[in-house]
């Protein structure tokens, strides 16, 4: 594939905003208190990836991601909790009964105003938001929900724990400079993957399996399934259904689930198994008397989990099932800010080569109306 002629492609479409990443001025948070947000998709998902890969337990216990629009009977507010009302559109009906519900519940009214993330025009959110003196957040209009990543989005809940938003910035901006200068390891590796992934869809492979082997990552890989689903299943311009299945996977945890579909299954499925290099932090392992594996001693965690990765990702290939080795150099801000804006670049340039609308989700907005519509709303 030509990967420059098709990034022309992503470049001059209306939707190709998310390929310029600005640092914009973000409001202090305390990390000492409840960061509530209010959000779901694209709007959640990256937050809730960031939040999970970088978080210490204070950042654990004190982010609360409100999305379902379930009743929570045991959800209560408290004091100083800080509110996030985030919607690319502004009028995500998740995202609206939640606020209805925040503002029915007692001590709504003493809390700060809460910030908004969304874009920043005649939408209802954002009119409700300059009405009521709220901090506007803005998501430029030509940067789509689940390419959302590199947007306060993103950057916030990075700020909000006290790491690095500028380095995840900057390694997204070092993936976007290699693509335009066409050439760096990151260029390499991205047109490889998209030859792989194309070749893959020729040959039958529909179904694609993201494992990274760091249970700090678990949630890159539901970010990963809504950029995948939502930007690669569609109906291609001479009508045929095209696009991949995407698999949510950590391991070793589905190594002891999943592997054995993907081995003896269907041949129909790839997978992607990601490690993250790197040094862990010294530990000790005293087996007892009896344990089956008495070699434990000498080794670490660390290194079980290396060999655990290299044998699965060498036992899929002996089965005769593709897979991509993608190893991340440290569990960092800037690698995976480069990581995610990689995957944004290449579902672009897959959906071009599919001669899909990578950007679009008509489907979704057709089930949205029906929904309204059972509602009457």
């Amino acid at each position: 594939m030509d990967i420059r002629a098709s990034w022309h492609s992503i470049e001059t479409h209306p939707m190709g905003g998310w390929r310029a990443l600005a640092e914009p001025a973000l409001p202090a948070l305390d990390p000492a208190k409840r960061l509530l947000w209010c959000g779901i998709g694209g709007s959640l998902l990256p937050s809730e990836t960031l939040v999970r890969a970088f978080g210490q337990e204070r950042a654990f216990q004190n982010w609360v991601p409100l999305a379902s629009p379930e009743p929570a009977p045991d959800f209560h507010l408290r004091p100083g909790d800080q509110l996030v009302f985030a919607s690319k559109s502004g009028k995500t009906l998740e995202l609206w009964t939640w606020m209805a519900r925040l503002r029915a519940l007692p001590g709504f009214a003493e809390l700060a105003k809460p910030i908004l993330i969304t874009q920043d025009d005649a939408n209802p959110l954002a009119t409700w938001g300059r009405a009521n003196g709220c901090q506007i957040l803005p998501i430029p209009v030509e940067v789509g929900g689940r390419f959302s990543a590199f947007t306060p989005i993103g950057t916030l809940p990075l700020a909000w724990m006290g790491r690095d938003a500028s380095a995840f910035l900057q390694g997204g901006r070092e993936v976007i400079g290699q693509i335009e200068a066409g050439r760096g390891a990151w260029f390499d590796r991205i047109a490889a993957t998209v030859d792989l992934l194309l070749d893959a869809h020729a040959r039958g492979i529909s179904e694609w399996v993201l494992m990274p082997y760091a249970m700090r990552l678990d949630n890159l890989s539901a970010w990963w399934v809504q950029l995948i689903a939502e930007s690669l299943g569609k109906v291609a311009k001479d009508g045929a259904r095209k696009g991949f299945t995407p698999i949510r996977a950590v391991g070793p945890v589905d190594q002891h689930s999943q592997l054995q579909r993907w081995m003896a299954g269907p041949r129909n499925l790839g997978v992607i198994v990601m490690t993250v290099d790197g040094k862990a932090a010294p530990e000790k392992l005293d087996p007892p008397a009896g344990s089956p594996y008495p070699g434990l001693a000498s080794l670490q965690g660390a290194d079980i989990l290396r060999a655990q990765a290299e044998g699965s990702a060498d036992a899929l290939e002996a089965a005769g099932v593709p897979v991509l080795r993608w190893s991340m150099p440290s569990l960092s801000e800037r690698e995976v800010g480069a990581f995610m804006m990689a995957w944004q670049a290449i579902v672009g340039l897959v959906g071009v080569g599919l001669d899909l609308d990578p950007f679009d989700q008509p489907e979704v907005e057709d089930g949205k109306k029906r929904t309204f519509k059972r509602l009457g709303l």
